[in-house]
């Protein structure tokens, strides 16, 4: 009898991960390769067919197996946001080889890598709420810009502390202590000179890491300009967990997972406080709330798990985790 292997993979805009177990739950091995998003390449779901095969083939090989013996795979995408979107993406991996599997944009991965349903909200970078039924319905809600109602992330963030300084000189905005720092990471040396460092402004990381620390210490210290930005964002984010809920079905509990470094980074506890207050008086569903302290890339593995089996252990996710902490994973994908 040939042993089966199942495949999860993460593929973000930044990098893409690839994980290999076989179908027992038997860590088998990690890739972790540059992102293969359609959406970063001017030649789109040709390069991202050729870059995802170029590193498929590089694991499949290092493991001495074929795509063939891979039974079942789960897909967590950037770029996997319209109905045609996926389409594509299913087409492109079918020419792969593979039978078995699921494509859905990477947000659903926080829901897969803690339960078997639920919604999953990111506030990493950027932010998506991503939602899977009880009966197997996925649901997108956001993820595509402010059109969509997108407001919150990292880059949100740091545009948001550039315009209220700039509000606070010139649009009759309130005093706020972000102001001068702003000016100082955009090495501005007076507020006469903003309009031309906002129209030169480049969103480089360095930039967006101190435009969100210097908000986050504003908004602790009490700063109330500050502070809005995050009770905004908490409340964006709750009503697109409540919508994508709505637009689902749910026989009970709903579990909703955060997920994204800005979670995580941020000191300021209104946010939190907002997103769980918008959720909590717009459904009325009970609600579970888990913060994803495992890799995404797990979820895509226990989806691929859930392709073969039609269900899943929770043993099986437990001894997993277990294995694969953060620290651990982080340690096999940098190797």
């Amino acid at each position: 009898m040939t042993e089966k292997f199942i495949l999860g993979v993460d593929g973000g805009n930044t990098k893409t991960d690839y994980l290999l177990c076989r179908a027992d739950g038997t860590f088998v091995d990690i890739l972790r390769a540059s992102n293969c998003s359609h959406e970063n390449h001017e030649r789109g779901f040709d390069w991202m067919q050729e870059t995802m095969q170029s590193h498929i083939d590089a694991l499949c090989k290092k493991n001495n197996i074929t795509v063939s013996d891979i039974a079942a795979a789960g897909f967590g995408l950037a770029g996997a946001d319209e109905p045609g979107q996926v389409a594509e993406l299913c087409n492109r991996i079918r020419q792969m080889g593979f039978t078995r599997f699921e494509v859905a944009n990477d947000g659903i991965l926080g829901v897969k890598a803690v339960s078997s349903s639920g919604v999953c909200s990111i506030n990493g970078t950027g932010t998506v709420t991503l939602g899977i039924d009880d009966n197997g319905n996925i649901l997108q809600v956001g993820g595509i810009g402010s059109l969509s109602g997108d407001a919150a992330g990292g880059g949100h963030i740091a545009g948001m502390a550039i315009r209220m300084a700039y509000h606070s000189f010139y649009r009759a905005g309130k005093e706020t202590g972000i102001a001068q720092g702003v000016m100082d990471i955009l090495n501005m040396k007076r507020p006469e000179d903003f309009l031309t460092a906002i129209n030169s402004y480049s969103w480089r990381g360095e930039n967006s890491r101190a435009l969100i620390q210097l908000t986050d210490k504003a908004a602790q210290a009490g700063d109330e300009v500050a502070a809005k930005i995050f009770d905004d964002m908490g409340v964006s984010m709750g009503e697109g967990v409540v919508g994508c809920v709505r637009n689902l079905t749910f026989n009970g509990e709903v579990v909703v997972v955060k997920a994204g470094s800005i979670w995580n980074v941020i000191g300021y506890t209104g946010m939190v406080g907002h997103f769980t207050k918008t959720i909590r008086e717009g459904l009325t569903q009970p609600v579970r709330f888990e913060l994803l302290e495992t890799t995404p890339a797990l979820g895509a593995l226990f989806w691929a798990k859930e392709i073969l089996d039609g269900t899943i252990d929770p043993t099986y996710r437990e001894e997993l985790r277990r294995f694969l902490t953060p620290e651990k994973y982080a340690e096999l994908a940098g190797k």
